[in-house]
């Protein structure tokens, strides 16, 4: 670095490198895992030039510990808010000079940039944990047009109360506004049931709805991409048709895995899609650390099969949303998971 504290120091800037280096040992105290990145904060910190930076004692230490453990109980949220103040803080002592020298290096504020990524990014699954966790049995995709002109707040309310635990919403024939105020709707529907609550495909839409998360196919925008529109909270889960696709997901750090058609179908337009077979959620499940989610022409005569070979959830459409009662299909089709669980 080319500037250095002094007595003489501008107390704006005084104040934002206080601010920082205070920010940046909060995350050391909350992301500590994995330890490369808990060394790369602290190498962040300590690579820079005030006296504020330097090492505490051990004491010092433990005590600075001990008061952040009283802040929060939820760690995950303060850190991420940590991470983004940190971020407007470098930004600002970017543009700042003292003394004719600029404030910060730029080797110094590259790293910084590529630390604080990874942290959010760490953060960002940290937070995304326990809603993964609802990620469980029927998973029911409503579809204006796959929906025998019912509403389709009706049938996912219907699937909902038949104990579905995650709704999709597919619309590719409506404009934005309307696709828009129909997942606001639906989004409010699955909280009373303590459902997910996912959009398809628009991560525009699932960012203003304030869904759960984002379903994204391989042809859609790619996960780095959606990622950059979505909160840290929101989930993004993407489809595969093969187990080097499904291996590609995981290395996109998607939330959930979705692998099919398993069985021939012909619903939503995919009539040419190959059938995989059970014996492929299997491969898939052995591969991934993810959730996996099987799909395409699941019903309850071949569901049991799916949910022994591996699924984690179930995602149906006709089976519930072309029934004459979704909730009495779904609740069919969820004593079927139930009972087919190992």
């Amino acid at each position: 670095l080319v500037f250095s504290a002094t007595p003489r120091m501008n107390p704006y800037i005084a104040a934002q490198i206080s601010a920082l280096v205070e920010g940046i040992r909060l995350l050391e105290v909350y992301v500590t895992a994995p330890l490369g990145l808990y060394s790369d904060l602290k190498m962040m910190r300590e690579s820079l030039p005030f006296p504020e930076a330097k090492e505490l004692t051990r004491e010092e230490i433990s005590q600075r510990r001990q008061a952040h453990a009283t802040l929060t109980e939820d760690y995950p949220d303060l850190a991420l808010k940590a991470i983004r103040a940190l971020r407007a803080t470098v930004d600002t002592l970017e543009g700042s000079r003292e003394d004719g020298a600029t404030v910060l290096d730029e080797s110094w504020l590259r790293r910084a940039s590529i630390v604080l990524t990874r942290a959010e990014q760490r953060v960002g699954a940290n937070l995304r944990a326990k809603p993964i966790e609802k990620l469980t049995g029927i998973y029911v995709i409503v579809d204006p047009e796959a929906t025998r002109g019912r509403e389709p707040e009706v049938v996912a309310r219907a699937a909902l109360e038949g104990g579905a635990r995650v709704v999709q919403l597919r619309d590719k024939q409506n404009d934005k506004k309307q696709v828009l105020e129909r997942a606001r709707r639906l989004m409010r529907v699955c909280q009373e049931h303590d459902a997910l609550f996912f959009v398809d495909d628009d991560a525009d839409v699932a960012l203003a709805a304030e869904a759960d998360g984002l379903h994204v196919g391989q042809s859609d925008l790619p996960t780095g991409e959606a990622r950059k529109v979505l909160t840290p909270h929101q989930l993004i889960g993407r489809s595969n048709g093969s187990l080097d696709q499904a291996l590609e997901s995981q290395a996109q750090e998607v939330d959930y895995i979705a692998i099919g058609a398993i069985y021939a179908t012909t619903a939503m337009g995919k009539s040419g899609r190959d059938a995989l077979g059970p014996q492929m959620v299997g491969r898939v499940k052995n591969a991934v650390p993810q959730p996996v989610v099987a799909i395409g022409g699941i019903n309850a005569g071949n569901l049991a099969e799916v949910v022994r070979a591996g699924a984690d959830c179930v995602c149906v459409v006709s089976a519930v949303t072309y029934a004459d009662d979704p909730g009495e299909a779904t609740r069919r089709l969820v004593d079927l998971f139930d009972a087919s669980l190992p």
